[in-house]
This record gives C-alpha cells, sequence and structure tokens, in this order.
C-alpha cells in the first residue's frame, strides 16, 4: 500500500511539472508572438484555417476565441473578409476577419488595414448642453493611438407626437485616413440653437 501510495505522489508530481513546463512554454511562445504583427482571435465560434486565401479553400484546422498567432501577410482582395495568412501549428494557413464586424483584433499591423469603430453601452446620450458633449462614454476600437474623433448633431421632429428629437453621429478617423460612423440619440436639458444642429433628413438623403 505504501508503495502504491508513493508510486501515485510521483505520477502525481510528474503529471504537475509536465504541465507546468507547457503552460510556461506557451506563454513563452505567446510573448514572443506579441512582440511583431499578430492576431488574436474574438470571434465567439471558431473560424477555419485554409490552403488558400478564399472560403472555398481547403480546410486545414480551426482557431478559437483567446487565441494569438503571427501574421505573415494580409490579402486585401475580398470587399467581405480580410484574409491573413499565420503561423499555424507547424505549418501556413489563411483565417478571414469581416470588414465591417472585425473577428479578430489585429495588433501591430505595420501597414494598419484595420477600420476604426466607436462603441457605447447606452440607447441615449444625455447632456446638460451642446457644449456639454464629450467623448469620454465611447469605446474606441482601433490598433493604434493615432486616431480623431469628431461629431455632428441633427434634429428631427417626430410627426405624431410634434416631439423634438436629436441624434449625434461620431465619426472616427485614423492616422491612415479610414474611417467609420456611429449614431446614437441624444437628449438635451437646454435645447440647442437651430443654427448649431443639422436637418435629419439631410443625413437620410445622404
Amino acid at each position: 500500500m505504501k508503495r502504491f501510495l508513493i508510486f501515485m505522489v510521483i505520477v502525481i508530481v510528474g503529471v504537475l511539472t509536465y504541465f507546468g513546463i507547457k503552460q510556461v512554454m506557451e506563454n513563452k511562445k505567446i510573448s514572443e508572438i506579441k512582440k511583431g504583427w499578430y492576431v488574436e482571435i474574438t470571434y465567439d465560434e471558431p473560424i477555419r484555417v485554409r490552403e488558400t486565401a478564399n472560403t472555398k479553400g481547403k480546410e486545414i484546422g480551426a482557431v478559437n476565441k483567446g487565441e494569438v498567432y503571427k501574421v505573415l501577410e494580409v490579402n486585401l482582395d475580398s470587399n467581405i473578409y480580410y484574409w491573413y495568412k499565420i503561423a499555424y501549428k507547424d505549418t501556413e494557413g489563411w483565417i478571414a476577419s469581416r470588414r465591417n464586424k472585425p473577428w479578430v483584433n489585429d495588433v501591430n499591423n505595420p501597414t494598419d488595414i484595420a477600420v476604426p469603430e466607436v462603441k457605447f453601452k447606452n440607447d441615449v446620450y444625455k447632456v446638460r448642453s451642446i457644449d456639454d458633449i464629450t467623448y469620454k462614454h465611447l469605446e474606441v476600437v482601433e490598433d493604434t493611438d493615432n486616431y480623431t474623433i469628431t461629431h455632428k448633431i441633427y434634429h428631427e421632429v417626430k410627426p405624431s407626437e410634434f416631439i423634438d428629437q436629436y441624434w449625434i453621429l461620431y465619426t472616427i478617423t485614423d492616422g491612415a485616413g479610414k474611417s467609420s460612423s456611429k449614431m446614437q440619440k441624444i437628449e438635451f436639458d437646454i435645447k440647442p440653437n437651430e443654427d448649431a444642429v443639422l436637418d435629419f433628413n439631410d443625413y437620410k438623403r445622404n
């Protein structure tokens, strides 16, 4: 019995040592990857790895949320996807990321292809006056700190209720000139002057 207990202790220590060393090596590998251009998978579902940068390319595996991979090159031929060639296991493969809603975080990209984005948690942004607008409530999705945010205020009157309603359109532009816009409803304690806002009908015609 004693010998069996000693044997089990040795086995357990060996297993723990093996997994401990494996984790250390994995962390070291990730640290090395993060020194260069890499992608971190953010999509909830597995993303297929293919032999070619095409949705019809042969599948060779899949990557999952939270994993990071070294990027070897990028293919921009598709209007729907960015295709990243990654170092995958002992080979190379291509993964797709939607242009309008990326499936990965693109980090240290030397060409800065990622389109910046602004996000907000609440449907309505409430401020005292038009002069009190800030961007502190916004979340910026951008792989560099080189970006600017601007805004426009639009005014409309709900026909059925004759109620003033205002919208704020944020536009984020990165250093490479790529931009995206997102609109949020805004409510004022002090109604803005008409010369400080735009007609919402003009926005809908654009």
